[in-house]
């Protein structure tokens, strides 16, 4: 007899027309049934897309004994992290003293590490990974400004602006720190951090909304540590729904200790046809808040012209000149205005340090002609 292995079933690769239809489409849509009738529709707000649903229930994964989101087919893992977050409602998470991040400026490089140079970066300002400053042990990793200096090639003066966004695996890890994120906020304060934001916990199109109130909660719980240790924090703006901007602009209106806003454009949000949708919630969003926000950006060139305006000071956070630089890459604008690159000959082994002054000379050029 000849057996035949049952083939494993491949991942679902992401396109516009599926994503599009899971997008919520606000009050252009009539709200799914079943959630008239759901004990969190006022704080959710409800479904509205054109996939055809019941409610987000339908997105349930249906297998509760290996399920690890926040699902209330799935009781024991749902009351767990209920417990976790002390509820849905933004307004029990602990007041704090303001902590406003000093002036930076319109244009921040993002330095992943100090491999292939020979000289220190010395500017004004860079971002760093804030994944690279803790141990999964929760100890810090550096005890000196000279240290971080040292590991990523930066000058003794360059001001440190750590990114608390990034890949699941690492944002999950800072979460499960849990009481071991204070030391290591303390010891940030003491490097002189000028602004940490905070981590963009996941928000997904397919799976319950109760997922995404789960991750909007660890999002302010995450920010209020941070400045409560008296670190100038970033609040990360994530949502899916009119609803729940509208949740972060309630929010950020009764807490004048929210000084400044972090938004990520790499993923979900950089989708062409959703991006319209977020810069115009970003825009109202300081008129919403009734009072003058600074927000720093992690990518969404594009947009920024539109976005400047509407906020006290915009920082953009850039990869793109570090990452050209370490694939021997040199940043130009083409006569169309677009950002090119061009490979660059270099002997093997040889530093890239000069070709990275001038890529981030070449970006800091187009953020600040974009600039009003």
């Amino acid at each position: 007899m000849r057996v035949t292995a049952r083939p494993q079933e491949q991942p679902v690769t992401p396109n516009l027309r599926r994503q599009r239809r899971r997008w919520d489409e606000g009050e252009a849509l009539p709200m799914a049934l079943g959630c008239l009738d759901c004990p969190d529709l006022g704080t959710c707000g409800g479904i509205r897309k054109r996939q055809a649903a019941f409610s987000c229930l339908d997105d349930c994964c249906g297998n509760p004994d290996t399920c690890d989101g926040m699902c209330p087919n799935n009781p024991i893992g749902f009351r767990d992290r209920m417990r976790e977050i002390k509820g849905f409602e933004l307004d029990n998470i602990p007041r704090a003293s303001p902590c406003p991040a000093p002036e930076l400026p319109a244009y921040i490089p993002y330095i992943y590490h100090g491999n292939r140079r020979a000289k220190p970066l010395d500017i004004e300002a860079v971002a760093l990974p804030l994944r690279c400053f803790h141990r999964p042990d929760g100890w810090l990793r550096f005890a000196s400004h000279a240290e971080v200096e040292a590991t990523f090639g930066i000058g003794p003066h360059t001001r440190i602006v750590l990114i608390g966004s990034g890949r699941d695996k690492s944002i999950e890890a800072w979460w499960k720190l849990s009481e071991r994120r204070i030391p290591i906020l303390a010891g940030l304060r003491a490097l002189g951090v000028a602004l940490i934001t905070g981590p963009n916990y996941s928000m997904f199109t397919d799976e319950v909304r109760y997922n995404d109130m789960h991750a909007m909660k660890r999002i302010g719980t995450a920010w209020q540590e941070i400045i409560a240790a008296g670190v100038p924090g970033g609040y990360h703006l994530n949502a899916r729904t009119p609803k729940d901007y509208q949740r972060l602009a309630a929010f950020i209106a009764e807490r004048s200790e929210v000084t400044d806003v972090a938004f990520e454009f790499k993923t979900g949000a950089s989708w062409r046809k959703r991006l319209p949708f977020h810069v115009h919630e970003l825009t109202q969003l300081p008129s919403r808040a009734g009072r003058s926000l600074n927000l720093t950006m992690i990518g969404g060139l594009t947009v920024l012209p539109a976005l400047a305006p509407a906020f006290n000071r915009v920082t953009y956070i850039d990869t793109s000149a570090f990452m050209a630089a370490m694939h021997r890459q040199r940043l130009y604008l083409n006569n169309e205005g677009k950002m090119k690159k061009l490979s660059e000959l270099t002997l093997i082994g040889q530093p890239v340090d000069s070709l990275l002054v001038e890529n981030i000379a070449t970006m800091r050029a187009r953020i600040e002609s974009l600039l009003p």
